[in-house]
């Protein structure tokens, strides 16, 4: 079976599960069904052999997937708590992010010993959350409206931060060299700027 017609079997489970959930929203985990359904396809022998390139989850899905997210936010919900939600996105995240990386890399000492580039790896992967069910309890409860606009616009920008992190940490891996915290803010800060440089052009 080739790339293509794999790619149409999986558009069409896609599909089918959107309609469930816009249909029956109250009562369907669609999260929690995607991932079994993943955990199902990875069973059939046509998807044995699927695989996806980086390149294509960068630029592909990942920015469709924060869409989908942004298009609804309110613009003017996010201009009133600016300040808060972009100080939780990069100073919040790379902060948990550097904690998290020192526990790891202190427990895995306990167990199997990882360099502190393979810790802080790990750690821009773990941090990054997504709060579907808090935000959907947020919204239904009153006078909390405030707190659900800064807890949902951080969980849009908090992708963008980890995947900027996880980029230049895994540079650092592969390459075999030490980790400089001036590199990596340096490099943080020219990706960082340059995103949004893009972001308003093409905005």
């Amino acid at each position: 079976m080739t790339i293509l017609h794999q790619l149409l079997i999986l558009l069409l489970v896609s599909i089918a599960v959107l309609v469930l959930d816009i249909k029956h929203q109250k009562y369907f985990p669609v999260l929690v069904v995607l991932a079994l359904i993943g955990i199902g396809l990875s069973f059939i022998t046509i998807f044995s052999d699927f695989s996806v390139a980086s390149d294509v989850l960068y630029e592909v899905f990942i920015p469709g997937l924060l869409f989908v997210s942004v298009y609804p936010f309110s613009a003017k919900a996010f201009k009133s708590n600016a300040l808060v939600i972009i100080t939780f996105a990069t100073v919040g995240i790379l902060s948990t992010v550097f904690l998290l990386g020192i526990g790891i890399y202190y427990a895995s000492a306990l167990i199997h010993p990882l360099a502190w580039n393979v810790s802080l790896l790990l750690a821009a992967i773990l941090v990054p959350t997504d709060p579907v069910s808090v935000v959907n309890i947020l919204k239904k409860s009153n006078g909390v409206d405030e707190v659900t606009d800064i807890v949902e616009g951080e969980s849009m920008l908090n992708d963008g931060t980890s995947i900027v992190m996880f980029t230049i940490v895994l540079s650092m891996v592969e390459t075999g060299g030490g980790f400089s915290i001036l590199h990596f803010l340096q490099e943080f800060l020219i990706v960082a700027a340059g995103g949004v440089g893009v972001g308003l052009l093409t905005g």
